[in-house]
This record gives structure tokens, sequence and C-alpha cells, in this order.
């Protein structure tokens, strides 16, 4: 239930509306409120100096309080409510249900209602699907392109957003678009610290299996770069295996098809990171097929822990993905830039990767090959 106070704030503004003060009308006074609420004086006093520092009314010592004007609560109320356009370009399944749980319910709080645009991944329909969306007459927009690590300047999305008058908060994405407010990860950290928690289970023969397109994968690929070559060992194109999103479009088994191709290039390979758990799971079929038991001849990470990672023989090793979190903060903030009327300087939130240690890296300094 409402505090008693709000109810005479609420009270109030509907007698303003439907009676139409004019400005500079007397409000009822404290006692006529007191007696027709049945509320004490203290409540009426404090919804009063609600109104008052909103502009609505004012109060003048000795004479009562008088109405001003409804102007600043009617732009709040045009300000708040309205579609949120989410543009997703990849399948609607995997992680993204939960973060779109977070986003929904971030914005319904706020009187909001979410439309989406989705291509799963045919790129033909990219920037028409996002056309619809602005066509609805979105408010703003909650985007994660396609191949987005590719978008420069000269890109037909970046023109189109350079061109829309609506706030816009990426997901995933803005290392090539610093104007954009972004939800995102330290995803180069991750791959650092995955590498880095092999290199402590005395792994040397490191592979690596990602999607070259795509920002996430990327800035992963570059932490593990980084952590091999601070641990002096060589970066070897035979166990570093990528594949994007053309690849995928014609093929979602990336990981199963990726994983035999660095065996067959480097079978003396004893960990691999996956950028993600999807193809990590992908990648244990393939290691089945291959007859190479997971930790005793050959240790996996993935990232995001997917609902099932925990249920997979054995339990995969991964890194937390703030999934509904990362919903949440992207509609906050986007909510944050309508409500200002105006956009404002980018914000950026980076969560930091936390691992799940589970069952499938070996530790070979306690039990070395």
């Amino acid at each position: 239930m409402e505090p008693k106070f709000v109810q005479v704030k609420n009270y109030l503004l509907n007698l303003f509306q439907t009676e139409r003060f004019e400005t500079g009308r007397q409000t009822p006074t404290e006692f006529e409120l007191m007696d027709t609420l049945n509320v004490s004086r203290n409540t009426v006093r404090k919804a009063v100096e609600e109104l008052e520092k909103e502009g609505i009314v004012s109060r003048k010592h000795g004479s009562g309080t008088f109405f001003v004007s409804l102007n600043e609560e009617e732009d709040r109320a045009e300000k708040s409510g309205g579609l949120i356009g989410l543009g997703n370009f990849y399948f609607m399944d995997y992680i993204y249900p939960e973060i779109i749980r977070g986003i929904e319910d971030t914005l319904f709080e706020s009187g909001y209602s979410l439309v989406l645009a989705n291509c799963n991944q045919d790129y033909s329909r990219e920037l028409s699907s996002l056309q619809r969306l602005i066509d609805q007459g979105i408010k703003g927009l909650i985007l994660e392109p396609s191949r987005n690590f590719l978008i420069d300047r000269e890109h037909p999305i970046t023109k189109m957003l350079e061109n829309l008058q609506i706030p816009i908060v990426a997901t995933h994405w803005g290392r090539n678009n610093a104007k954009l407010s972004t939800v995102t990860i330290n995803d180069e950290l991750a791959g650092y610290e995955a590498i880095r928690h092999f290199l402590k289970k005395g792994h040397k023969k490191i592979g690596i299996v990602y999607k070259e397109d795509v920002q996430a994968a990327y800035l992963r690929y570059k932490g593990y770069s980084r952590a091999m070559e601070e641990a002096g060992l060589p970066l070897d194109p035979d166990r570093m295996i990528c594949y994007d999103d053309a690849g995928e479009a014609q093929d979602t088994n990336q990981g199963y098809i990726c994983t035999k191709e660095l065996l067959r290039r480097a079978p003396d390979t004893t960990a691999v990171f996956y950028f993600n758990d999807n193809i990590a799971l992908q990648g244990y079929e393939a290691l089945r097929e291959l007859n190479l038991n997971i930790p005793g001849d050959i240790s996996v990470i993935g990232f995001d822990n997917f609902h099932n990672t925990h249920l997979v023989h054995p339990p995969l090793t991964t890194f937390e993905h703030p999934k509904y979190n990362l919903g949440k903060w992207a509609a906050k903030i986007l909510i944050d830039e309508i409500q200002q009327g105006e956009r404002v300087h980018p914000m950026e939130v980076i969560f930091e990767p936390i691992l799940v240690e589970r069952e499938s890296v070996r530790d070979l300094i306690k039990d070395p090959l």
C-alpha cells in the first residue's frame, strides 16, 4: 500500500486536473484535507512539501497554499511509458532469454513496453528490422548488432544510428562506437584469466576456439594471446581456430567442427578455451568422438555459465555471465537517458568475469600425464 502522504499527494494532483485549477487558485487548507482524508497534519504537510519541491504548488506564509502548474508533472508523464526497441541479431536462445527478461522487467517497472527485432543472422534483414522498430515510434533502442567487431564509421548501421534522435544503449558492443552507452563484460580479462588458470594447473599447449567477427570473442582471444605471451609461450596458429557469423549461419555446430580441426592440426593440445559454453558443449561431443577423456586427456574452459553446464559430464569450468543484470542495467541506463530528454555523456558498465570452477580442468602439476 502507498504511504499516506503519497495518497494525499495523488488526491491533490487528481483534484487539480479534474477541477482544472488555474494558476494562483488556493488549494484546500490543511484542516480541510485532514477532515476529508482522515489523515494527520504532518501527513498533509509532507504531501504539500513534495508538491512544492516539484513546482506544482507554492506556499505563502500566513496566506495558504496556491496552485502553480502541472506542466512539470505532465512532462514527466509524457516521458514515461511507450515503446522501447531491442535489436538483437543472433538466435533468440542460449543466454539471450535471461538478458531480455532483465530488460523487460526493468522497463515494465517504469511503464515501458518492449518490442523486438530479430533476424536470426539473416543479414539482409538487419537494417530493415531496425527500421521497422524505428517506424513504430520507439523512445529508445537497446542494440547488439551482428558481426559487431567489424562495424566501423562507414558501416550502414553506424550511419543509421547517427541519424537517430533517440537514446541508444549497446550490449556486448561499443569498442568501435564510443558515442553510445554500453553494458558489457571485461572480455579481454576473461580470456586472460582462463589461460592463467590453465597455466597454474601446468598446461602449456593451450588452444582456443573463438568467433573472429564478434567483439566479445575477439577480446577474449586478445586476453588469451596476452597471457600466452607473458608466459613466454608461442602463439601457435594451429591451436587458434576461429570461425565467423557466415560460417555459423551455414552450420551452427562450429564448436564441434573447430575442435576436430584443432586436434587434427595440434593433437598434443592439453587444454582448450572456448569463447562460450555453447561451442564448448559442442566441443565435448567432438572430443568424445575422438576418444579423448575430459579432463584426463584434455581440459576445457567455457564462458557464460549456461544453465546446463553443471549437468554435463564432467561439469564444465566456465565464467559467470551476468545475464539478467546486464539486461537490467542496459534498460536502466536507457530509461535515464530518455527521462533526461537529451543525449548525455555515454555511460559504460563493465562486469568483471568470475570463474566458476568445476571438474573439466586437470591439474597437471598434482596429476602429471
